[in-house]
């Protein structure tokens, strides 16, 4: 999400290397307002790919791309 003041490495980081990842990812404008909020309502913790706006295509597979780098290595 654009607006989302986490960054995804971080968020990705602070979970159990086991922890199962779900990973949304919307339009390049962002998700909208009621989106978000069904979202939250779930547990869904929102993180951001940085200042840049990234296409969907790119940003899903920048968001797996650090998904799966952060996950290996870790035992």
């Amino acid at each position: 999400d654009p607006r989302a003041t986490a960054p995804l490495a971080q968020v990705l980081g602070a979970r159990p290397h086991d922890a199962p990842v779900a990973l949304l990812v919307g339009p390049d404008t962002g998700f909208a307002d009621d989106e978000l909020q069904a979202a939250a309502d779930r547990g869904v913790t929102s993180a951001g790919l940085g200042d840049r706006m990234l296409r969907t295509e790119t940003a899903a597979i920048a968001a797996l791309a650090l998904a799966t780098s952060g996950r290996e290595g870790r035992a």
